[in-house]
């Protein structure tokens, strides 16, 4: 594969490298899930304390957060640092498998329609970004001609191993794969078959190790149970994944214009035109402008994976007549990806000046009415949703507030690791539904060896307000 940068390579990383450094300068990863994660990875036993909860997904994890957890625990970095260190390594990843693709592969599709995936899922920290990029190498050495069948069997053995303790619904993806590439093929426009055998394979061994794995990792926290229950059928509800896309109008701008080059190479019968899909741009410039926010990425992972089933087996009928549209889809593409990733990161920023308004040392309870935190509410929703910048009369208190303080547990850890671990603004978590991922047994255990005086105040609070018994 030739190690030239065209233009869509440069725009899809300048993207990526926009979303890391903003994401980097305002902790992006700590107003979410990405919360739980690096706190866990601060003390000496991440897994006891939650990942042991995810067992199953393991590999992506420690690939993602352990060059940050190494850093903390053998160089003893600073909070600060570790929190610098922690974001720079989970946006290097997707950057390392684009380098790993644009080594292995042999048409120039598989590392960008990967890129360009990615980037509406950055902001949550979620295992698929791992698991489709392990996705897409495996076919893309599939697709590599001069491999043996031998060869390709052997490879897809060894991403099957890997690919069960990354994410469940790579298994589904690989069986949209197949599907929509088996009706391709019979249409007349083939992809190659030996793909259709290895997602057949992937497919199965993927979709058995889901129920295996939920069988012998079991959760045991029950809040973490009740939050796995509650989201179990958002990766395969048609209805929600459609809801997702109507709330977000800029997600479903980024999946049309991922696919709109694959119609026209296939030679569909129904096409994206080129005017069409400039036309799609253009309105999710606008949506992602008026409408990105904190679920938009959280919702994109429900239906990352099958669109880039879709994009790539549309893209293997004819590669070659591929690479023209995608010039003009994928462009586009970039651009409304960047404006979602400043559009969100202004909110970041309104949120962190908030935050950095309580800077007494200490815990604080902000669901104290006399501390003055504005109260998150769920008036005006439509609003915030598709036109947040003319939601309220005050930005921070109307629009990011509602939106930001959904994560309830997260404030606690942000503020903490943003003050330089001198204050905890915290919510109660006594709400039917509330996630406390922390077991109460481990967190003294983990009281018990700490000696760093701030740490331990945080240990005092969990232990006595945010851990599950």
């Amino acid at each position: 594969m030739e190690a030239r940068i065209d233009r869509i390579d440069a725009a899809l990383l300048a993207a990526l490298a926009l979303a890391a450094i903003l994401g980097t300068w305002t902790s992006a990863l700590m107003v979410n899930d990405g919360a739980v994660f690096l706190m866990a990875g601060w003390f000496d036993n991440s897994w006891d304390l939650y990942f042991s909860q995810n067992a199953d997904r393991w590999l992506a994890t420690y690939a993602t957060y352990g060059p940050a957890w190494v850093a903390r625990h053998l160089l003893g970095v600073s909070a600060r640092a570790y929190i610098v260190v922690a974001h720079i390594s989970y946006f290097a990843a997707p950057f390392v498998l684009w380098l790993v693709l644009r080594r292995v592969e042999t048409q120039r599709l598989f590392s960008q329609l990967y890129l360009a995936i990615v980037l509406p899922l950055l902001y949550f920290p979620t295992e698929l970004i791992f698991g489709l990029g392990l996705w897409a190498i495996w076919l893309a050495l599939l697709c590599d001609p001069t491999r043996s069948d031998r060869q390709a069997a052997i490879v897809t053995v060894v991403f099957a191993v890997l690919l069960t303790f990354v994410h469940p619904s790579i298994g589904l993806m690989s069986l949209v794969y197949l599907v929509v590439g088996a009706l391709l093929g019979s249409l007349g426009r083939p992809v190659p078959r030996r793909t259709l055998i290895g997602a057949s394979a992937l497919a199965v061994v993927l979709l058995a190790s889901y129920f295996i794995m939920g069988y012998l990792l079991k959760a045991t926290n029950p809040t973490v149970i009740a939050a796995f229950a509650i989201n179990r059928y958002a990766y395969i509800d048609p209805s929600w994944m459609l809801a997702t896309m109507a709330l977000f109008p800029a997600l479903a701008a980024q999946w049309l214009l991922l696919i709109a080059p694959g119609t026209q190479a296939a030679r569909l019968r129904w096409r994206i035109a080129p005017l069409a899909v400039t036309i799609v741009a253009a309105l999710g410039v606008v949506s992602a402008t008026l409408g990105t926010g904190l679920l938009t990425s959280t919702y994109a992972r429900h239906t990352a994976a099958y669109i880039l089933a879709l994009a790539t087996v549309l893209a293997l009928v004819a590669p070659k007549d591929w690479l023209a549209p995608a010039r003009r889809a994928l462009l586009g593409y970039a651009v409304v990806a960047a404006t979602a990733i400043a559009s969100y990161n202004a909110d970041l920023v309104f949120f962190g000046r908030l935050v950095d308004r309580y800077t007494a040392p200490g815990l604080i309870d902000i669901d104290d009415p006399a501390k003055g935190w504005p109260p998150s509410t769920n008036e005006n929703a439509g609003p915030r949703t598709y036109l947040k910048w003319f939601a309220g009369a005050d930005y921070t208190r109307d629009v990011v507030v509602p939106i930001y303080d959904w994560h309830r547990l997260a404030l606690a850890f942000y503020s903490y690791f943003r003050s330089d671990r001198r204050t905890v603004l915290y919510h109660r978590l006594d709400r039917s539904g509330d996630w406390i991922p922390f077991p109460c047994l481990v967190v003294a255990r983990t009281l018990a060896e700490s000696d760093d005086p701030q740490d331990r105040q945080f240990l005092a609070f969990l232990g006595q307000k945010y851990c599950i018994p």
